[in-house]
This record gives structure tokens, sequence and C-alpha cells, in this order.
């Protein structure tokens, strides 16, 4: 199979109608964008939430792993990003909590894992909160990629100067994007640079840039940038390849399709979403109108009360799991970033006791109200390509959600 017929694939380009709903005040028919890829048959079925600029194509070379563990991704694209309609930027959080039920239950999904990378973060949360009921009914299981932290907590410096950014510059950040990719270096040849790249891009052109940015997300490392083969993970199953993602030429190739794919359909709501995760205007909010909560360390007591609440009702309730997989390097988010997103889940446990020997930053925190949180640094990593099949971390977590989902008894 070439690259260009597994990205021509029609499970990269499906598409749901919302109907109109009076309930959220929407009068007209909302489409959605999304990729339904891995396993078609698996129960065990992810909806992911992606980071800025991860369109439903950006992880894509996932499928054949996703294939091998018998697990499904279900990756739709958020509001103006795709082929999802753009809305107002007040209403991404409603529209995407709107559209979550409606999909899965077009798609007869009954239950979920739930899976983010960066900023797909405050999508997920939201989706958590919500909606409870839409992961597995005895295991839920929930990942996170490089999660994203607000530069008041991460104190990285070229994102605390969007402070002093009008909030209509930031609203304009696609442009800048687009015109970097156009005009002095693609995206799909750099690495996690892109920040330094749109920075010494303005400087030439005399243009303010935007901030925060990074490359599409595609997770496989530039072939120039990794020593590891990709080899291994992909053909220790039974199941063939259809890509060789051990061939340089190959994955070289894949990068630049995804962005090509990426840059030919609207990419307005990555412009919102810069906004969103920024703070910008600092009326935003990260939550829906129905479960407030301001930031991170706001939203995990939550969680933490809703899963008290489930227990309280039979005795028993839900063994749930979150892990995060932190990249080693991530300018991004920083040390002090990663630190502050793990207290928010670590606050809430018991005495940590070491979980494996393969990494020293892995840690198993059993919780009193019934979650158990692991954290790991995966090694030889960053931001943007911590979710490469080469590292390991996508590996691991897909074998997580297979196990929290029992295979069906057959009758």
């Amino acid at each position: 199979m070439s690259v260009l017929d597994f990205l021509c694939d029609i499970r990269f380009h499906k598409s749901y109608i919302l109907p109109p709903s009076t309930d959220t005040g929407r009068h007209t028919p909302y489409r959605v964008s999304y990729a339904d890829y891995g396993d078609p048959d698996s129960n065990a079925v992810v909806l992911f939430c992606g980071a800025l600029m991860g369109s439903r194509f950006c992880y894509s070379p996932l499928d054949q792993l996703a294939k091998a563990y018998n697990v499904r991704i279900l990756h739709p694209d958020r509001p103006g990003i795709g082929g999802s309609q753009p809305v107002d930027l007040e209403k991404r959080i409603q529209t995407w909590l709107e559209m979550v039920p409606l999909l899965l239950a077009h798609l007869n999904i009954a239950h979920v894992s739930l899976a983010s990378h960066s900023g797909g973060d405050i999508y997920l949360l939201n989706t958590m909160l919500t909606y409870p009921c839409l992961l597995h009914p005895e295991t839920p299981y929930v990942c996170f990629f490089a999660p994203w932290v607000h530069h008041s907590h991460s104190k990285i410096s070229q994102l605390r100067a969007t402070e002093l950014l009008p909030a209509p510059i930031l609203g304009k950040f696609i442009s800048v994007v687009k015109f970097v990719n156009d005009n002095v270096t693609p995206l799909a040849g750099l690495s996690g640079n892109l920040m330094q790249g749109i920075r010494d891009s303005m400087h030439r052109s005399g243009t303010t840039p935007a901030s925060g940015s990074v490359p599409a997300p595609i997770p496989l490392t530039p072939t120039t940038l990794s020593m590891r083969t990709r080899g291994t993970s992909l053909f220790s199953h039974d199941e063939p390849a259809e890509l060789s993602l051990d061939d340089d030429h190959v994955v070289e190739e894949l990068r630049r399709h995804i962005t090509a794919f990426l840059f030919a359909e609207c990419m307005d709501g990555i412009s919102a979403d810069v906004q969103l995760f920024l703070r910008k205007p600092r009326s935003i909010a990260w939550c829906s109108s129905s479960v407030f909560w301001s930031d991170f360390d706001y939203a995990v007591p939550l969680i933490s009360k809703m899963i008290d609440e489930e227990h309280g009702i039979d005795g028993f309730g839900r063994s749930w799991a979150v892990d995060t997989f932190h990249a080693q390097i991530d300018a991004m988010v920083g040390e002090k970033g990663k630190i502050w997103f793990d207290s928010c889940w670590m606050s809430h446990q018991l005495t940590p006791e070491p979980f494996g020997k393969e990494n020293l930053h892995s840690t198993y925190l059993p919780n009193r109200n019934s979650y158990r949180y692991r954290s790991q640094v995966v090694e030889g990593t960053e931001h943007n390509y911590l979710m490469d099949p080469a590292f390991g971390a996508s590996e691991t977590w897909l074998q997580r959600v297979r196990d929290a989902f029992p295979m069906p008894i057959e009758v």
C-alpha cells in the first residue's frame, strides 16, 4: 500500500451531521469530521483528543499498532478544524460536549477510554467530568500524553510573553503558521524547533510572532533525528504491516502528505484553540456551563468527589486508572509544568510506591477514592513526538487500553 492510498482511506475521511438542538440553542445541523481506525471490530475504543494542530490525520501512523493490540481509535476534529464546522470561540467546549455522545451513539459505541495529547487534555477533562458514564462500567481508563499546562504554572518564558499580546493577534495564529509553512520552511521538515523557526522568521520579516507554536504533531520523529527503529513494535505481532514505518523514505513521505492534508482543509479552529489554551482573552473558560472548573487543580478534586459518590451508591464503584506519559524534554510544559500537573493528581494519593523497574520516574499511586495515578517520563522523547511508536509509550498505552476492556464472552 502506498502512503497516499493509506491516507486516502475512507477511515480517515468520515463525517457525521448533528441534528439541530433546541436544548443548546443550535438551530441548524452541525457537521463534524472524524477518523475511525485501528481494529474496527474491537470493543476497546479510544476517544482521542489531539494536540494543537492535531487533526484526525496527524495520528494515523498509530493505525497499525492499534490493530496489533486490537484497539479502535476514534478521533473527531474539533470545531473549525478539518471538515468540522467552525463555531464561536466561547462555544468550542459546548459544541465538543454536544457532539461526543451523539457521535458515539451513531457508531453504536457504548463505552470508551479517553486519551489526549498536549492541549487536548482540556477537552478530555470536560468529557470525563460531563460523561463519566461513557467510560467502562468497571475499569475506566484515561491517559494523558505530554499534558498541556498553562504558563502561569509552567513558567515557560516564551509563553508568558503572550500576556503582552492582544487576543486578536493570537486569533491570527494559523495565518502565521501558514506563512511559515509556505515561505520559510515546511512543517514536515521540522522537529520541535518550530517555535525558534517562527521567531527567527518573524524577526526577518518584522512581524510579531504568535508564540507557543508547534509543528503538526505527526507522531513520527523525523528520520534525521531518530536513531530508533519502529519495526520492532509493529512487526512483533501477527498482523502484517501495511506501511513500512521502519523505512526512512516511507516515514518522510508520510509526514509530508499528512502536512499537505492538514493545510488543505480548514484550520481556523486552531487559532481559536490557541486562544483557548492560553486564555486570551481571560474571559475564556476551559469548562462547560454545566460543570465549572477553572484549572486542573480544581478539576481533579471534582473527579475525586465524583468517584467517591459512585462508591457511595453501592459501596463498590469502579476501579479508575489514570496514566500520564511526560516527554523527557518538553519546551512547551517544562519541568515545573510536569511536576505541577502530577501534583494535581498526587495530592489525593496515599504513600507512593515504585512502579516498574524500567524507569525511575514512574510511580504507582493507589488512591483512597479508588483511582490510581501513574506518571512516567519517557526517555529520549520531546513534546511533539512522544507518541512515536519507536519510544514505546504508545505501545504501553494501547496494551493498557486493551486490558481495560475485557474481551466479550462468546455465547
